[in-house]
């Protein structure tokens, strides 16, 4: 299995070769991106980021701040409130307890407000480069059509990958992932006729045979991944 594991990376990684989409910058950026994108397009996020930033620019300016205004600036996503009194808490707790530097351990990031073991994963991942595997929804249905794990919960994924991927691998599990399981291995029906790995996949049924509109949805998912990363490059800039 570690062979495969291996080859699927490298093919995703070619595949899919731009960042996470919430790979925008600093630890500070990334984490208060990651908390903002949570049951959220990613692309909402990368919109409203660039003002978000230059009115917050720093975690003391956003720990100063208060929910309130926070919510003028996220008012466009889902739990707008409840994502500003977290972001307002995780950067209080910040100045506090770790003299305005976001921690770089697990155990530190998830005593944050609004830090689970997925974002946390996500953190330690593209802003310190540290193993670990944030186990969203896509890489909970990938994995498991893949039969690299049988699980029913994400959590139960996440501590079933660590035993599994490589430590070499693990940085990438997330990036390739997510955008592999929102444009091929997508819910219901995946487009197993458009899948670099299929394979080496092991999913029972598949679903081989190319729809009348397969050129058009190749495109369409090329122009969603073109935008993403120009959304992503702007926010950036900031």
């Amino acid at each position: 299995m570690q062979s495969s594991i291996s080859t699927v990376f490298t093919i995703l990684s070619k595949e899919f070769p731009n960042s996470g989409a919430m790979e925008i910058g600093n630890p500070y950026q990334n984490l208060v991106a990651v908390i903002l994108s949570a049951r959220t397009r990613d692309e909402q996020v990368l919109r409203l980021f660039p003002k978000f930033l230059n009115a917050f620019p720093t975690i003391n300016k956003l720990a100063k701040s208060t929910p309130k205004r926070i919510e003028g600036y996220i008012r466009s996503i889902g739990m707008y409130r409840q994502k500003a009194k977290n972001l307002h808490k995780m950067a209080v707790e910040v100045e506090k307890r770790f003299n305005g530097k976001i921690p770089s351990t697990m155990e530190e990031l998830i005593i944050l407000p609004g830090v689970g073991r997925k974002t946390a994963s996500v953190i330690l991942v593209t802003s310190f480069s540290k193993p670990a595997i944030a186990v969203d929804t896509h890489v909970h249905r990938v994995t498991n059509r893949l039969v690299w794990v049988k699980t029913n919960t994400p959590e139960k994924t996440e501590k079933a990958l660590l035993k599994i991927i490589p430590i070499s691998s693990q940085l990438t599990v997330n990036r390739v992932f997510v955008k592999f399981g929102r444009y091929i291995c997508i819910p219901g029906k995946p487009r197993c006729w458009a899948c670099p790995i299929q394979k080496y996949c092991e999913y029972k049924n598949k679903n081989l045979i190319k729809p009348k509109n397969s050129e058009m949805i190749l495109v369409d998912i090329e122009r969603r991944e073109n935008e993403l990363e120009l959304l992503r490059k702007s926010a950036c800039k900031v």
